[in-house]
């Protein structure tokens, strides 16, 4: 019986966990999720504790990532090897949190946000295996004055704070509970543990409200987003391709009949092929160019991310164009975080990955360098598809100079799901971490424009649809000059967490040893 109920809270964890992030995009639930699955994991052994967690992290996930099913090639078997493994990192958070607590005085309110955050920020870096996807602080992306912290901490100190809650609810709940005594275990300790973790979520949201309603002054250019809407199974029909190119000069002559820009952007691989050899690309590219006397910011790869890898074995390039005004090449960004299993094989020479990986693999090439463009004297870069989702990756553009961010990608292959909505969440919070208006442009998607305060500022709409819609959209964006401490100093919050979640590790085991020598 208690076996059940427990499974019963570690999936109830896991349920209103989902329904925080997008497509349910609740966000509310998150600040209690984590109670029931806390509740289980400091009832048991440590033991006891990762399998609970197990179940709970792998229902989240497979949750979340259902929409990775309708992906060509993507089998049943992988989605769940997907599971285990993402659901592996919470079975290890609870195994800790419960060993970690048995061994030392220090209090679950302290030790479950820093464990927390110490395995988010692994997951998010473990090589071609990092996915910084379905953090718990994704879930508040629209909560705005919570999340301006991430100017300071990343991502990260959202989650921190929202387990940090979650921690004191369920401890709280605990206490509550009448002992055999008929007295109630509500010590003032505990409850200055409450007042402390009510008093930092009003300091975060005073210094959320602090900055947005800070003045902004800064200089501002318009740029316009073109969605083609290309559907996927045509995109790289070679019948086709001239007509596909015709569609995004369509409307973009009919953006400018109604707005002027300062830059016009196009989607990921919006020009098929290989730019610079089929003529019929480059020249109505760069006779747009100089008939709408605007820059162009255009993608182009030659071959489709998923799907046979014919051309695998030539080395290919993943990029971003920028054409000047009088229709020459002024620039080139090389997508420097390849997509694994799509892009490229990791350890290909080395790993005996299934045949259905190597011939379905293409064989793209990494870039080397940040590159930062220019239009009218300000710097901005440009990320590719997924890039978009790695912190350390897009800071770096800024770091280089960036003033404003264009995020070009192709979401068509995620069908109508949770996928684009869920790449926006994460978008919001390169915004806000580095406090820089960020473009979206995807073929289809949620093509759209973030504040550098993570507000949504336009999306490309018709008839109240986002998604598998043609159109255009111009907006102004501010320039943000200034650089933020995470631009700066990146995941400093989170290092001092891993750091700290190692310091107590360490100390349960001395602890341990210790009364064992006492013995």
């Amino acid at each position: 019986m208690a076996l059940m109920r427990d499974l019963f809270l570690a999936l109830l964890s896991a349920g209103l966990l989902a329904l925080s992030f997008p497509s349910f995009d609740h966000g509310l639930p998150a600040w209690i999720a984590l109670v029931p699955l806390l509740t289980v994991i400091q009832a048991g052994s440590p033991g006891r504790a990762a399998w609970f967690s197990l179940a709970s992290g792998i229902a989240f996930f497979m949750g979340i990532f259902f929409w990775i099913n309708g992906i060509d090639g993507f089998t049943p078997l992988d989605f769940i090897v997907l599971g285990i493994y993402l659901g592996s990192y919470f079975a290890v958070f609870g195994m800790l949190l419960r060993f970690v607590t048995e061994r030392t005085p220090f209090p679950a309110l302290v030790t479950a946000p820093v464990l927390w955050v110490s395995f988010e920020y692994v997951r998010s870096h473990m090589g071609f295996l990092g996915l910084p996807w379905g953090l718990l602080g994704h879930s508040q992306y629209r909560n705005l004055p919570l999340i301006q912290i991430a100017s300071i901490t990343g991502v990260y100190g959202i989650s921190f704070l929202i387990v940090m809650v979650n921690t004191a609810l369920a401890d709280l709940l605990g206490r509550l509970k009448v002992s055999e005594n008929g007295d109630r275990r509500l010590t003032p300790g505990r409850v200055g543990q409450v007042i402390f973790v009510v008093l930092l979520s009003v300091g975060v949201y005073l210094h959320g409200w602090m900055a947005i309603t800070a003045q902004d002054q800064s200089r501002k250019i318009n740029l316009t987003v073109v969605q083609g809407n290309i559907p996927q199974a045509l995109k790289w029909d070679s019948g086709l391709m001239h007509r596909h190119l015709d569609r995004h000069a369509r409307l973009t002559l009919d953006a400018c009949l109604n707005a002027s820009a300062d830059l016009i952007v196009w989607p990921e691989t919006s020009v098929p092929g290989l730019f610079g050899k089929d003529l019929y690309f480059s020249s109505t590219i760069s006779d747009l160019a100089r008939q709408t006397q605007t820059h162009i910011l255009f993608g182009s790869a030659q071959r489709p991310k998923f799907g046979p890898g014919e051309l695998r074995n030539e080395h290919r390039l993943n990029s971003a164009y920028l054409i000047s005004p009088a229709g020459t090449i002024l620039k080139r960004y090389d997508k420097i975080r390849l997509l694994p299993f799509a892009e490229y094989l990791p350890y290909g020479d080395d790993l005996p990955w299934p045949k259905r990986f190597v011939t379905a693999t293409g064989n793209f090439l990494p870039g080397k360098d940040y590159t930062v463009f220019s239009i009218m004297d300000v710097p901005f870069g440009v990320t590719i598809c997924w890039e978009n989702i790695f912190a350390k990756h897009f800071r770096q553009f800024v770091r280089n100079g960036a003033q404003f961010m264009v995020n070009i990608t192709n979401e068509a292959w995620f069908g109508d799901t949770a996928a684009p909505y869920q790449f926006l969440a994460m978008s919001v919070f390169r915004a806000v971490e580095n406090r820089v208006p960020l473009v979206r442009c995807a073929n289809t998607g949620i093509s759209c424009f973030i504040g550098p305060h993570g507000g949504l500022v336009g999306k490309v709409t018709n008839g109240g649809k986002e998604l598998f819609v043609e159109g255009h959209l111009t907006r102004s964006i501010p320039i943000s000059p200034h650089k933020t401490f995470y631009t700066v100093h990146g995941d400093v919050f989170a290092l001092v967490c891993l750091a700290a979640s190692m310091l107590l590790l360490a100390f349960s085991i001395f602890i341990r040893n210790s009364c064992t020598d006492d013995r």
